[in-house]
């Protein structure tokens, strides 16, 4: 366990609290770290859903210019996904 210390909108603190109040979660700590965990899980499967998509479809520039700011990454980064998802293990194309 790492302790770090954030700040975070006041209504977003008050709703945390309220989680906590509520026992919906054990502490404002906890309910931040499934807060962040959902949101992993949820680009994880974003990206997966993507890579599926790709292999039906190849995506235009202009697409993976868009997914690039949805996901807040570079686009070099999504273009380089996308190539290397289409790649047999071990990194070779297929002849």
């Amino acid at each position: 366990m790492r302790r770090i210390t954030i700040s975070i909108d006041e209504d977003l603190a008050l709703l945390a609290e309220a989680e906590v109040r509520a026992g919906r979660s054990p502490s404002v700590s906890a309910w931040v770290a499934d807060a962040i965990r959902a949101k992993a899980r949820a680009r994880a499967e974003l990206v997966a859903e993507l890579e599926e998509l790709e292999e039906r479809e190849p995506t235009s520039p202009e697409v993976a210019a868009a997914m690039a700011r949805a996901l807040g990454l570079p686009r070099a980064a999504v273009v380089r996904a996308l190539k290397t998802r289409n790649r047999p293990p071990g990194g070779r194309r297929a002849a």
